[in-house]
């Protein structure tokens, strides 16, 4: 029997899958506003780093990279915990570093948020992330994770690549 995602409790009744993250939880956590459902969609995100201050849809964060190997099946093996944070994060950077799709490299980006990944190498992930990608819209959702996964961390980086970004734009 798995284990609830919320309170780590062994689900020895009926386990509930939530429909907007796909954790799953036991019958005390099942609805969005008992285990802080980051895709509530009852709710508008108020996060002052959230995409565009939009409503996130589980689909938006969960879309298919590859027909073997996803983003949306690494969310599920880490959230059923067949899979360590640590492999995620290896496999995440891959989609990252490998994809031509930019869509494909912001939701990979985004599971760094919606799985918490919070540990060192998830940091230098994200910081090799925003030093090499060219693309605006991938460097910014990148931004906005680490700033939210890493707020103090990511100061010193989020304001040498603001610099650094506003002196490139003055020589051209």
């Amino acid at each position: 029997m798995p284990n609830c995602y919320c309170c780590e409790i062994k689900i020895t009744d009926i386990p509930y899958r939530c429909k907007f993250c796909g954790m799953i939880f036991c019958n005390k956590h099942r609805l969005p506003e008992n285990h802080n459902c980051p895709f509530d969609l009852r709710r508008k995100i108020k996060d002052i780093n959230s995409l565009d201050k939009a409503y996130l849809l589980y689909q938006d964060a969960l879309e298919y990279v590859s027909k073997e190997l996803t983003v949306a099946k690494i969310y599920d093996y880490v959230t059923t915990k067949s899979m360590t944070k640590s492999e995620a994060i290896e496999l995440l950077n891959y989609f990252i570093e490998n994809s031509d799709s930019n869509e494909i490299r912001k939701i990979s980006i985004l599971a760094f948020k919606v799985l918490e990944l919070k540990n060192d190498k998830a940091f230098n992930v994200l910081e090799s992330c925003l030093l090499s990608e060219d693309d605006p819209d991938v460097k910014k959702t990148a931004a906005e994770v680490i700033a939210q996964n890493f707020p103090k961390k990511s100061k010193p980086l989020l304001k040498w690549i603001n610099t650094h970004d506003k002196k490139i734009k003055r020589r051209e």
